[in-house]
């Protein structure tokens, strides 16, 4: 009788344990959710965290591309380079990271790559530096 007892205990417990299981996990990814903003969104984020040291502005265009225009205070690592996983893995995954690339490709790529390598706070620049210039936005050279 315990034994019956305890099956049906168990057979009753173990459905809620595994919706608790999934609602936490659930609650973990959404909490790495890549941020695609505008560029009037991007550039009130980086207004407010102008003097933040754990906010990178990262361009992840060649630096070909780079030095024609980029965000001021941007780094630039190279999405096409062999060595941009390794150099990104480097990178403080506890920091806020805004991406951008020219129109958004290397950018959302990017993004996905450092979500999967373990960053929590990713933001990404719908359109671009395209976007971005076109808004009037200050770039530098």
């Amino acid at each position: 009788m315990k034994k019956r007892l305890f099956s049906i205990a168990v057979l009753m417990i173990f459905p809620i344990l595994l919706t608790l299981s999934g609602v936490l996990f659930a609650q973990q990814e959404k909490e790495t959710d890549i941020k695609i903003i505008s560029v009037q969104e991007a550039h009130e984020l980086i207004d407010e965290n102008n003097e933040n040291s754990e906010f990178v502005i990262l361009d992840v265009r060649t630096i070909e591309e780079y030095v024609t225009g980029h965000i001021p205070d941007s780094a630039n690592i190279n999405y096409k380079s062999p060595k941009f996983k390794e150099e990104v893995s480097k990178l403080d995954k506890e920091k806020i990271y805004l991406t951008y690339c020219r129109s958004g490709t290397r950018s959302t790529k990017s993004a996905e790559m450092m979500k999967e390598l373990g960053f929590q706070n990713i933001y990404m620049i719908d359109g671009g530096i395209i976007a971005w210039n076109k808004a009037g936005l200050p770039v530098e050279e």
